[in-house]
């Protein structure tokens, strides 16, 4: 069905294109996506300036506003992991994950949060998952080398 054609003058109507037309809270809203784009912008320059309270709240209106863009989801999870709230970074790197499980470096990212939660068995899964993506794909070398370094940190737990 056509965009035009999906009647959003009911909030039944905008969930419906939501949920089953893949319209986005930002499309029904009226935001273009060069409009996201330049939000995405600024939340990076937050982070690149140390801005961590701003760039989260950027990204975390990205997220709602086209839950659909896997970076959206990426940049909101680092900011929350550089925050220190581990659990809610691992569950928005897992989404991330879920939108491409092919991501090495999300799921050592995922690992990282697990390691300091102290939830030591799935951060290992996580790293020897990320271990085992990184060969999918030359440009996962980096996230090779991190995933190695949290297992060796591991090993090195006693774990």
């Amino acid at each position: 069905m056509e965009p035009d054609l999906i009647d959003v003058s009911t909030p039944e109507g905008q969930l419906d294109a939501v949920l089953h037309h893949g319209l986005t809270p930002a499309r029904l809203a009226g935001i273009t996506p060069q409009e996201l784009e330049a939000v995405y912008a600024l939340g990076y320059d937050d982070l690149q300036a140390g801005r961590l309270g701003e760039a989260c709240e950027r990204m975390a209106f990205l997220v709602q506003q086209d839950p659909w863009e896997r970076r959206y989801h990426l940049a909101f999870a680092y900011c929350l992991q550089q925050a220190g709230q581990w659990e809610s970074a691992g569950r928005f790197y897992a989404q991330a994950l879920l939108m491409d499980a092919t991501d090495a470096a999300c799921a050592v990212r995922a690992g990282e949060c697990l390691e300091a939660m102290g939830a030591l068995d799935e951060a290992r899964e996580a790293y020897e998952a990320a271990v085992k993506l990184s060969w999918l794909e030359s440009t996962h070398a980096p996230a090779r080398e991190d995933a190695q370094a949290g297992l060796d940190r591991l090993s090195g737990a006693g774990t």
